[in-house]
C-alpha cells in the first residue's frame, strides 16, 4: 500500500479534530470539505481514506454507516492501529461495549501506544466493566502521561455512590489517583 500523503491527511486530521471540538453538528459546507479531502486521499490510500469515511458518518451521529466503512478500511489496512481504535468508540456509542474493548486493545497492540489510544482503551474497558484491561492499562497511562486517566478519577468519584469494584478502586489509590476537584485545583482550572 502506497503511504499515506502527509499534507493531505494532516488536513483531513485537523478538519476531523475541528468538527469533533464544536458544540454544533458540522454544516454541511463542513462535511463537503470533508468529503472531497476523503475522495482525494482514496486515490493514493484506500484504506486510510475508508477510515475517515467511517469517522466521516460518525461526525453526523450515524455509527452504523461508520462500522461499516471502519470494517471495510479494516481489511484493506490491518496495520494501522487508528483504524481500529475509531472502530472502538464506534462500536462503543452502538453499545457494542465487549466488542469496542477488543477492538480498543487491539489497536493498541498493534503498536500505538499514544495517550489517546490507551485513553480510548481505558474508557472502553471502563464502559464495558472490563476489570482486566483496567488493571493493566491504567498504569501504563499514568506512567506515560504522569497523571491518573479521568477513568481512574471517575472511580474515584463514584465510589460512594455506586458500588464500583472495591479491589480496583484500591489498586487505583495506590496509584495516587486524585478527586476531579483536586487534579483541577493542581491544573489550575
Amino acid at each position: 500500500m502506497a503511504p499515506m500523503p502527509a499534507p493531505l491527511a494532516d488536513e483531513i486530521v485537523e478538519m476531523v479534530n475541528n468538527l469533533r471540538a464544536k458544540i454544533t453538528p458540522p454544516s454541511q459546507f463542513e462535511l463537503a470539505r470533508l468529503d472531497d479531502a476523503i475522495r482525494r486521499l482514496g486515490d493514493v490510500d484506500i484504506g486510510a481514506s475508508q477510515c475517515f469515511r467511517g469517522v466521516y458518518y460518525a461526525l453526523q451521529g450515524d455509527e452504523m454507516n461508520a462500522v461499516k466503512w471502519l470494517d471495510i478500511a479494516l481489511g484493506l489496512a490491518p496495520d494501522k492501529p487508528d483504524i481500529y481504535l475509531n472502530y472502538s468508540i464506534a462500536l462503543s456509542r452502538l453499545g457494542r461495549k465487549e466488542e469496542a474493548v477488543k477492538m480498543a486493545l487491539a489497536g493498541v497492540i498493534k503498536g500505538d501506544y499514544t495517550p489517546v489510544a490507551i485513553s480510548n482503551l481505558l474508557l472502553a474497558a471502563y464502559y464495558a466493566d472490563a476489570e482486566a484491561v483496567l488493571r493493566e492499562w491504567m498504569p501504563k497511562y499514568e506512567k506515560l502521561t504522569g497523571t491518573p486517566h479521568k477513568v481512574a478519577i471517575w472511580l474515584e468519584e463514584d465510589a460512594e455512590d455506586e458500588d464500583m469494584v472495591p479491589e480496583l478502586l484500591e489498586e487505583s489509590r495506590k496509584g495516587g489517583v486524585i478527586s476531579l476537584e483536586q487534579l483541577c485545583k493542581e491544573l489550575g482550572l
